[in-house]
């Protein structure tokens, strides 16, 4: 894996920084209903049609919708890694808007376009959970002002190194699924709520990792931060698809 990781750096990957949010998000979705039962796909595919942007979507609407924007996260205090209802502001985050549309979504006496859109929310807010810097710190603005340059000179910020760059170099390895209740058992036991925080502690606690280089001003972007964080964001993509699948089989 480790030589593969590397000439994909040596080699150069086509990519611009709306990978993870475009590509990514693709990815996700993709992998969830490969995987997914016969009947749900069908009742799925029964909402979205042809759709493969419905994961997409989500992020497409924030200008003409701007009170969805703060959906997209969740802020929570510095070196605080167990999430409160009170680290929700009143316009909503990202854990109170999947509470909501996964409600929205399981209640088929719903209006169609409601659960459509429901759906649509659903996949792409499991991705950007899985995104670590879509659950940053209070008044951090999700790292976008954190300014980072790369080994090979590339100038940029930290969020758009973990939502575009990263990942384009990750969606050109061969993704393979993984089964979540193997993975990470303890989740069977918990509420769908109990579950998005648990997604969040795990995000924030990969956030807080010595190798991410969040808000570490010494912290050296070189190739073996691409090489090892490459390999993170797969690991996101695939755990993202996974908890997709389950959670859309159960609802």
């Amino acid at each position: 894996m480790k030589r593969l990781l590397i000439s994909i750096l040596i080699f150069g990957a086509s990519f611009n920084v709306q990978s993870w949010w475009d590509d990514g998000h693709r990815k996700v979705c993709e992998l969830a209903l490969e995987n997914i039962s016969i009947e749900k796909r069908m009742e799925i595919q029964d909402l979205i049609g042809k759709d493969s942007d419905w994961c997409v979507w989500a992020d497409t609407i924030k200008r003409k919708r701007p009170e969805t924007r703060p959906w997209h996260y969740v802020n929570l205090a510095r070196n605080d890694f167990t999430y409160s209802s009170t680290d929700c502001p009143e316009q909503g985050c990202i854990v109170s808007a999947l509470e909501e549309h996964i409600a929205i979504y399981k209640d088929k006496t719903n209006k169609k376009w409601r659960r459509t859109e429901a759906l649509k929310f659903i996949g792409h807010f499991i991705g950007d959970i899985h995104q670590p810097l879509h659950v940053g710190d209070i008044g951090h603005y999700g790292g976008n002002r954190q300014y980072v340059t790369l080994y090979d000179g590339t100038k940029t910020n930290i969020h758009e190194l973990w939502d575009g760059i990263i990942p384009a170099y990750a969606l050109q390895l061969d993704f393979k699924p993984i089964n979540i209740d193997l993975y990470s058992p303890q989740e069977k036991q918990l509420t769908h709520e109990q579950r998005i925080q648990f997604w969040v502690q795990e995000a924030r606690e990969k956030l807080y990792q010595p190798s991410f280089g969040y808000r570490d001003e010494t912290k050296v972007f070189d190739q073996d931060y691409m090489i090892e964080n490459i390999s993170v964001v797969y690991l996101q993509i695939i755990l993202a698809a996974a908890r997709l699948q389950k959670l859309l089989e159960e609802i």
